[in-house]
C-alpha cells in the first residue's frame, strides 16, 4: 500500500514559493518549559530533550535548536522537498549530528518515529484539511511523552472574521492568473484598490477594513501568497479547538505568550464582569478572544492527566533562568541599596518603575549578564549581595520572584527560560560566531541568535559574520573586509559619502570593526 505522502502532489506550493524559514522564540522548549514550570508542571529537561516539528520548511527554526543542544535530539518533517533539501545542506555545512530533517508527509508520521518530548507545529494546523488537522492532533496523544509538551499555531475567530473576508476578495481576483508570482502580485493591488476606494465617511466598515488592509500589506510575498492565497484556510474559535484537543485526550496547558492569558489588561471592571460570564480559563480566554478581536493563537497542549494550576506560585521561579534587556530609563548609575524610584525600560520601549532595593539589584546583575540568562538562584544570592540586604533569604526569595513574576506577566522587561542561554559577550582575539548564523549569513538568510531570535545586523556586520570562524584575528578581518569593499560587494560609508580608496577603506573599517564586533556580541551571536 502506498504512503499517504506518496498519495499528496510531488510539488507543492512551498517548493515553488519557499516560505522564509526562521527561528521563532516562542516556540523553544526553554520558553515552553518555563510555561509548565509556572503552571506546576515537571517538563521535560531540555537539553536532553526529543523535539519533533511537523511542517519545517529548511529548518530554520528546528537547525539552531539543534546547534545549541547538542545532548538533544531533533526532528523535522515537510511535504516540501526543495525546503527540505536546503535545509539538509545546512545541516551537512554544520557538520550536525543530532537532527533529522525529513521530506515527509504529517499523514506519515507512524510508531517508527517514537516519543518526543515536545512537539512543534506553527503555522500549519490552519493551512491543512480537517483529516490532517486531526491527525496532528493524534500525532500529539501518541507521541508526547508523559510530561510532554506541544505547541500548536492556528487561526482563530472573531479575528479572522473580518480577514477572512479580505482573504476572500484576493482569491476571488488572484486566482485568475496562474503563477505565484501573478497572483501575488494581483493580490496586492486589489489591496491597493481597496485601500484608495476605502471612505472613510461610510461607517465602520471602512474603518475595520483599512486597519486590515494596513495589517496585511506589508507582509512579504511568500507570507501573502502562503497565508492568504492559499486554497485551505480554516480558522476556529478557541473553544472549538479545545474541545476537538480534548477528544483526542489532551489538556490546555497554556499560551506560549502567557500575558495573553490575563484579563488585568483591561481593567478591573472587566476582570470583575468575566468571573461573573466565564466559569473556567477556557471561557475567560474565549471572552477574551471576543474583546481582542483575536486573530491567532500559540497553544500548548498536555496529556489529559496533567493538570495545569494557573493560579501562578513565586516559588516555582526558583528552578527557572531569568534574563531581561532592560535599561535605566534616564540612564546614568542605579543605587541599589537606596530606595530611590527608577524607571526601567525594556526593548520594546514599556516601563517599570521601582523603589525596592532588591529588584533595582536584580536588574543590575540582569543587564550585566545580557544577553545571557542567570539561574534564580544565583540572582537571588547576588542580588541580596549587591542591595546589602539583611531579611532572611526566604522573604527576600519571594519577593524577588513576585516581583519577577510579574513583570513577566504585565511586559517583556523580564524573561523566563527553563534552560541556560549562554553567549560571549567580549568578542576574543579571534572571534566564533554561532555556527547557523555564519551559514545562514553566508546564504543570505534571516539570521538566528543564541536566544533563538532574528538578529538585526547592518551590512557590514552581515558581511564580517560568517569570518568569524575562530581563524581570523582583527588585522586579517580587516584585510578580508577591504577586499569586499574593493570588489564592489560591500559599500563602505564616512560623513555620508562612499569610501574607495584601499588606504581609507583599510583604516576606516579598522576603526569601525569593535563597534561592530560588539553590536554582534550584544545579539548574542558570538561563542567565543
Amino acid at each position: 500500500m502506498a504512503s499517504a505522502s506518496a498519495l499528496l502532489p510531488t510539488l507543492t506550493s512551498y517548493d515553488e514559493v519557499p516560505y522564509e524559514s526562521h527561528p521563532y522564540p516562542q516556540t523553544h522548549p526553554g520558553r515552553l518549559s518555563a510555561v509548565a514550570t509556572l503552571f506546576g508542571l515537571a517538563p521535560p529537561a531540555v537539553e536532553s530533550v526529543r523535539v519533533l516539528e511537523l511542517g519545517c520548511a529548511s529548518g530554520g527554526n528546528l537547525i539552531p535548536m539543534a546547534a545549541s543542544f547538542p545532548q538533544a535530539s531533533f526532528v523535522g518533517i515537510d511535504l516540501s522537498s526543495r525546503q527540505v533539501a536546503d535545509g539538509q545542506e545546512q545541516v551537512e555545512k554544520l557538520g550536525l549530528s543530532n537532527i533529522e530533517l525529513r521530506h515527509a508527509s504529517i499523514l506519515d508520521v507512524d510508531d517508527s518515529f517514537g516519543s518526543f518530548d515536545y512537539i512543534l507545529c506553527h503555522g500549519v494546523f490552519s493551512w491543512v484539511p480537517t483529516p490532517v488537522q486531526e491527525k496532528i492532533f493524534a500525532i500529539c496523544a501518541k507521541h508526547l511523552t508523559p510530561n510532554g509538551i506541544a505547541y500548536i499555531s492556528y487561526n482563530t475567530y472573531p479575528g479572522w472574521h473580518m480577514r477572512g473576508m479580505i482573504r476572500d476578495m484576493m482569491r476571488f481576483h488572484a486566482m485568475k492568473f496562474v503563477s505565484p508570482a501573478d497572483r501575488t502580485r494581483q493580490a496586492r493591488a486589489l489591496l491597493d484598490f481597496l485601500a484608495d476606494s476605502a471612505r472613510p465617511d461610510n461607517g465602520l466598515f471602512p474603518a475595520m477594513l483599512k486597519s486590515e488592509l494596513e495589517a496585511i500589506r506589508p507582509q512579504a510575498d511568500h507570507y501573502l501568497f502562503h497565508d492568504h492565497l492559499e486554497e485551505v484556510n480554516d480558522p476556529l474559535y478557541f473553544h472549538q479547538f479545545i474541545e476537538r484537543a480534548g477528544k483526542h485526550a489532551l489538556r490546555y496547558l497554556g499560551e506560549a505568550r502567557v500575558n495573553t492569558m490575563l484579563a488585568s489588561s483591561f481593567g478591573p471592571d472587566v476582570e470583575k464582569a468575566l468571573k461573573l460570564l466565564a466559569t473556567d480559563q477556557i471561557q475567560t480566554e474565549q471572552y477574551l478572544d471576543f474583546l481582542r478581536n483575536r486573530t491567532f493563537r500559540e497553544t500548548l497542549l498536555v496529556h489529559g492527566r496533567n493538570t495545569p494550576s494557573w493560579q501562578i506560585r513565586p516559588e516555582r521561579v526558583s528552578r527557572l533562568f531569568v534574563a531581561s534587556g532592560a535599561v535605566p530609563a534616564e540612564g546614568g548609575t542605579v543605587e541599589a541599596r537606596s530606595e530611590t524610584a527608577v524607571k526601567y525600560r525594556s526593548p520594546s520601549g514599556v516601563t517599570l518603575s521601582t523603589t525596592r532595593p532588591l529588584l533595582k539589584a536584580a536588574m543590575q546583575v540582569l543587564s550585566e549578564a545580557w544577553p545571557a540568562t542567570v539561574p534564580f538562584n544565583e540572582l537571588l544570592g547576588r542580588s541580596r549581595e549587591l542591595c546589602g540586604s539583611t531579611e532572611p533569604i526566604e522573604i527576600d526569595a519571594r519577593g524577588l520572584s513576585g516581583g519577577l513574576v510579574d513583570s513577566y506577566l504585565g511586559s517583556d522587561l523580564v524573561e523566563l527560560h527553563g534552560a541556560p542561554i549562554s553567549a560571549c559577550r567580549t568578542p576574543s582575539e579571534k572571534p566564533v560566531a554561532f555556527g547557523p548564523a555564519r551559514v545562514r549569513a553566508e546564504l543570505g538568510r534571516p539570521i538566528s541568535t543564541r536566544r533563538h531570535e532574528l538578529a538585526r545586523l547592518s551590512d557590514l556586520e552581515r558581511h564580517l559574520l560568517p569570518l568569524l570562524d575562530g581563524t581570523r584575528d582583527r588585522a586579517a578581518l580587516t584585510e578580508v573586509l577591504t577586499g569586499e569593499v574593493t570588489a564592489g560587494r560591500l559599500r563602505l560609508d564616512r560623513d555620508g559619502k562612499p569610501v574607495t580608496d584601499p588606504t581609507d577603506v583599510k583604516a576606516t573599517l579598522a576603526a569601525i570593526l569593535d563597534q561592530a564586533l560588539a553590536n554582534i556580541a550584544k545579539q548574542a551571536l558570538l561563542v567565543g
